[in-house]
């Protein structure tokens, strides 16, 4: 009795685990749009129709109506060569890996011997960028990048590891625009998309120990006024 009596309480908390978990995946999906659609409305203007995946798609998997779907963007904030045709990717295979919520773009589609090696453990994000965002010349592939949401209340780090994979320096393009792609923990997409979609995002490159320096120092706060980064050098 007692050893049913554990199994059916093992079983319940399993239940009870699997429940939060989905839980905790919608309330991201809902945040994400939420961002989403406050960024449609505050921008207006032009918006396009692209094709966002619905749940984290690995390389090799084939692109159907069970992982991705179309979405309105604003047009300013879409990745460059993102797919916008639903019917062009159907039947696809995906050789780069895309995160749930994320734009398809060429990116995940290059073959083998063009595409970039993504970390084990990590996706590919395509971030667009602006000449707010003021990316070096400098910048390549093997950089390692943090990524920070500037807002009305403060700045807060997001991701302070953003391995670049690929720049638009590389492509021939100006890296005042275009897109960066970056190696991306998956539980930072949610956060560094919906940052991205209002425009808040702002990356930078630290200098070596700079992060692990912040830290160790316990006045150095994760969040601090805005008028406080006045003069700092982002990128």
């Amino acid at each position: 009795m007692r050893r049913r009596l554990r199994l059916v309480i093992s079983g319940s908390c399993a239940v009870i685990a699997v429940a939060a978990c989905l839980l905790y995946g919608e309330h991201t999906r809902e945040e994400a749009e939420r961002a989403r659609a406050e960024a449609l409305e505050r921008y207006g203007g032009e918006v396009v129709t692209l094709v966002v995946a619905t749940r984290t798609i690995e390389a090799g998997e084939i692109v159907d109506a069970s992982n991705v779907a179309e979405r309105d963007w604003v047009s300013d904030l879409a990745p460059v060569d993102a797919v916008t045709g639903l019917d062009s990717v159907l039947g696809s295979e995906v050789s780069e890996p895309v995160s749930a919520g994320t734009p398809l773009t060429a990116l995940n589609f290059r073959d083998s011997e063009d595409a970039v090696e993504v970390p084990q453990g990590r996706v590919a994000l395509s971030v667009p960028m602006g000449d707010d965002q003021g990316i070096a010349s400098s910048l390549e592939a093997g950089a390692t990048l943090a990524a920070y949401e500037v807002s009305d209340t403060g700045v807060r780090l997001l991701a302070e590891d953003l391995q670049v994979l690929a720049s638009p320096q590389e492509a021939g393009g100006p890296l005042s625009s275009g897109s960066v792609t970056v190696a991306v923990d998956p539980v930072d997409v949610a956060a560094l998309l919906a940052a991205s979609v209002r425009g808040s995002l702002r990356l930078v490159l630290p200098g070596d120990g700079a992060l692990d320096l912040a830290q160790a120092t316990p006045i150095a706060p994760t969040e601090v006024p805005v008028e406080s980064t006045e003069g700092a050098e982002g990128l």
